[in-house]
């Protein structure tokens, strides 16, 4: 008997913004740093047939854990009534045309190579996470008790499954321990830590950014009380994930000084300012945590060195060769995701306010 699609299956977009950032993020993670394209010396055909097939175990696990959640996600995104072969089959032939289509355009990237081994592992892991993806979306039992799970803690709609999921891009975000908690851009060394300038903008742009996420975090549920529990949870899950991250990547004298003095007021500050926001409207919660999240990205033009300094590799005790990727990524994730969650949050309250 096949499942019946009900109306609040078809109007489920979860596993579409997540498959569609999975999508991104690997097209981020191939085609960087996306200058100095030029047209490979052989033809289409010849340089296909020359795919290297160089390889590290290191570096085709990070290609096969890279497309698994890539798979569950894209699983999910098929028509209702696909059955288990059709939908896991449909996965693999996406995620291998995606791997294929990527892998030919790096042919154009001197600083990048191309290989078949690579297309292999990415294909072995979109299969694998089809196979779990598919098997959950059978699952109907697991699926009415998600659904009704998310009915029920979280704000309803396309935009509220699109703020879902930029928490968690947010939270996947904080691997990277190059950058400060609720920081935006890394902060090199600790010469003038305690410069008034420096630390001026450091206390604002990290209490603006917790007072933004904090915020964010709140408007995301459908309850208040549940917007205090789920704001707790999701700051003790950045600052485990932070910590943890800066204790396995940083060398011992990089970890010395990753907390600076600024930070560290700022995320006072901002403890404050949450504790009286919080119980605003939520018309006025979604203004002030848009005006707080630009705030605590465009701070950092007062010291224009911050925004274009990156967190250098020599800082990182982790020396597997897609390090370089995974810094860039979440950096451009750290800069864009506020003005991507201010969009968002505009086009949920703003309009509903009209």
């Amino acid at each position: 008997m096949k499942p019946v699609a009900t109306a609040s299956e078809r109007r489920n977009h979860l596993p579409f913004w997540v498959a569609l950032f999975c999508f991104l993020v690997i097209v981020y993670a191939s085609l960087q740093p996306f200058t100095g394209w030029v047209a490979p010396a052989k033809n289409l055909l010849q340089s296909t047939a020359t795919l290297t097939t160089r390889w590290s175990y290191a570096d085709a696990l990070f290609n096969v854990v890279a497309y698994l959640p890539f798979g569950v996600a894209l699983s999910a995104c098929w028509p209702v009534a696909w059955r288990f072969w059709p939908r896991w089959v449909a996965t693999i032939f996406f995620a291998a045309a995606v791997s294929l289509s990527l892998e030919m355009l790096q042919l154009w990237l001197p600083t990048r190579v191309a290989s078949a081994v690579d297309i292999l592992a990415n294909v072995l892991g979109a299969a694998a996470g089809a196979l779990l993806g598919t098997y959950l979306v059978q699952s109907t039992r697991l699926v009415r008790h998600l659904r009704r799970a998310r009915e029920a803690l979280f704000i309803d709609g396309a935009t509220g499954d699109l703020i879902i999921v930029l928490l968690l891009v947010w939270l996947a975000a904080q691997a990277n321990p190059g950058i400060p908690l609720f920081g935006a851009v890394f902060h090199p060394g600790t010469s003038g830590s305690f410069e008034p300038a420096v630390l001026a903008v450091e206390i604002a742009q990290t209490s603006a950014a917790l007072v933004g996420i904090g915020l964010f975090t709140d408007l995301a549920m459908r309850k208040r009380w549940l917007g205090g529990l789920a704001l707790m949870t999701v700051i003790a899950l950045a600052v485990l994930l932070k910590t943890t991250a800066a204790q396995w990547f940083l060398t011992p004298a990089a970890w010395e000084i990753w907390l600076r003095p600024g930070h560290t007021l700022g995320l006072a500050l901002g403890a404050i300012l949450l504790t009286a926001l919080f119980w605003l409207p939520r018309a006025v919660k979604s203004v002030i945590a848009g005006v707080a999240l630009l705030s605590g990205v465009l701070v950092s033009l007062l010291i224009p060195d911050l925004v274009t300094a990156k967190a250098p590799l020599a800082l990182f005790s982790w020396h597997y060769g897609q390090l370089l990727n995974l810094n860039g990524l979440t950096r451009t994730v750290a800069l864009l995701w506020p003005f991507v969650a201010t969009l968002v949050l505009l086009a949920r309250f703003g309009y509903r306010s009209k």
